[in-house]
C-alpha cells in the first residue's frame, strides 16, 4: 500500500482571496512543494465564466505561467466544481500543464460528473472523483455510486468531509464500506475541514485503516491548514507522520521553509482555522457561508448561531441542492427575525 498527499493550499487557501492569489505567491509555493517531494498539487479552480481572477483558469493552458520548471516528481492537478465547469472547455492533455483532474460533485450531480470523468479520461487525464458531503450519502446510495465509479475507473475516489462534520466513527464505517465496494485498483483519497479539531486525527487514522486492508490512499491538507472557515488538516502535520510511520520521504524542512516565508506573512490580515462559529458548522452539519452571514449582518454570537441554524432544514443549511441559490439568504434572514423575536 502507498500513502500520498495532495496539497490543497492554492485552491482551499485561494478562498481566502476571493481566488486571487498574487502571481508570484502561487510560484513560489507551488516550487515550494514540488521541492519539497508533495505527491500531488492543486493548482486552483478551473470555470466555465473566467473574469480575471489569477486562480481561475479556463483550461490547462491558463495554468502552465505558474508551474516550475522542474517539477520534480510531483504531479500537479486541475480543480473543477460540477456546477461551474463542462468538459467541452477542457483541452486535450498535452504535456504541457498539469495530467490530473479533481471534480467535485453533489448528490444530484452523480450522473453527468461521471461522463465528465469518461470524458477527461479520453482526453488523457488521470481523475479524482469527490462526491462532496460523504456522511450525507445513505450506505446504499454510497454502495450505488462506487457501481458506477468502478465502471467508469478514476485513478481516485474520495472520502469528502465537506462542512467539518465528520468524527472518527463516520469515517471508520464510510472507509469500510468504500474499500470493500471499490475496485482494489483504485486510490481512496480523504479530504477534511478542521471545524472539530480532527482533520489530521481523521487522517491518521485512515492510514492506519489502509494499512489494515493494503489499499493505497491519498490524504489531502494544505501548509499551516489554510484555507477558508476551519481550514484543512495541514500538509507539514501529514508529511511528519507518513515519514515517520510509512517511510515517507517529504522535505520537511522545505515546508516549513515555504510556510515561513510565504504563509506566515499573511497570519496578520487573514484567519482560518478552528473557532466557535466553525464549531457551529461542524456540529451542525452547516455551510460556513450560513455563520458568516449571521456574524456579518447580526453580529451573532456563536450561541446565538447555533440556535439559529438549528431551525433550518438539512439541505438549507448546507446551501446544496438541485433549485437551491447558493447567495440567497432569504431564508436564514427570516430564521434570524423569528429567533430575535422569541428571544425578546
Amino acid at each position: 500500500m502507498s500513502v500520498q498527499i495532495t496539497d490543497c493550499t492554492i485552491r482551499d487557501g485561494g478562498y481566502l482571496f476571493n481566488k486571487n492569489f498574487a502571481p508570484e505567491f502561487v510560484k513560489c509555493i507551488m516550487k515550494g512543494l514540488a521541492e519539497a517531494g508533495i505527491d500531488y498539487v492543486e493548482t486552483g479552480f478551473l470555470q466555465k465564466n473566467v473574469t480575471g481572477e489569477s486562480l481561475v483558469y479556463k483550461d490547462s493552458g491558463d495554468v502552465i505561467k505558474y508551474l516550475p520548471d522542474d517539477r520534480r516528481n510531483t504531479q500537479f492537478l486541475g480543480f473543477c466544481d460540477n456546477s461551474r465547469y463542462s468538459l467541452e472547455n477542457l483541452d486535450d492533455y498535452n504535456g504541457k500543464s498539469f495530467k490530473w483532474l479533481r471534480i467535485s460533485f453533489a448528490q444530484h450531480e452523480i450522473d453527468e460528473s461521471l461522463e465528465f470523468c469518461k470524458g477527461a479520461k479520453n482526453k488523457g487525464y488521470f481523475v479524482q472523483f469527490n462526491p462532496m458531503d460523504s456522511i450525507s450519502y445513505t450506505d446504499e446510495a454510497r454502495e450505488e455510486l462506487i457501481k458506477k465509479v468502478n465502471a467508469v475507473k478514476p485513478a481516485s475516489f474520495s472520502i469528502v468531509d465537506t462542512f467539518g462534520a465528520m468524527d472518527m466513527i463516520d469515517l471508520v464505517h464510510i472507509f469500510k464500506q468504500v474499500d470493500r465496494l471499490l475496485d482494489k485498483d483504485i486510490k481512496i483519497g480523504l479530504h477534511s475541514h478542521d471545524n472539530l479539531g480532527l482533520s489530521c486525527a481523521l487522517a491518521e487514522r485512515m492510514i492506519e485503516l489502509s494499512e489494515e486492508t493494503g489499499r493505497d490512499i491519498i490524504v489531502d491538507g494544505s501548509l499551516y491548514g489554510m484555507g477558508r472557515g476551519a481550514g484543512n488538516a495541514k500538509t507539514e502535520l501529514l508529511a511528519y507522520y507518513i515519514n515517520k510511520h510509512c517511510n515517507g520521504k517529504y522535505d520537511i524542512q522545505k515546508l516549513l521553509e515555504t510556510i515561513d516565508r510565504y504563509i506566515t506573512p499573511e497570519l496578520k490580515n487573514l484567519n482560518w482555522g478552528y473557532d466557535l462559529p466553525m464549531y457551529v458548522c461542524g456540529t451542525k452539519h452547516a455551510h460556513v457561508d450560513n455563520v458568516y452571514h449571521l456574524k456579518k449582518e447580526y453580529t451573532c454570537t456563536a450561541n446565538e448561531m447555533y440556535d439559529i441554524v438549528e431551525t433550518l432544514s438539512s439541505q438549507q443549511r448546507t446551501r446544496y441542492g438541485t433549485g437551491y441559490s447558493k447567495t440567497d439568504f432569504s431564508i436564514l434572514d427570516r430564521a434570524y427575525e423569528i429567533y430575535k423575536e422569541g428571544n425578546k
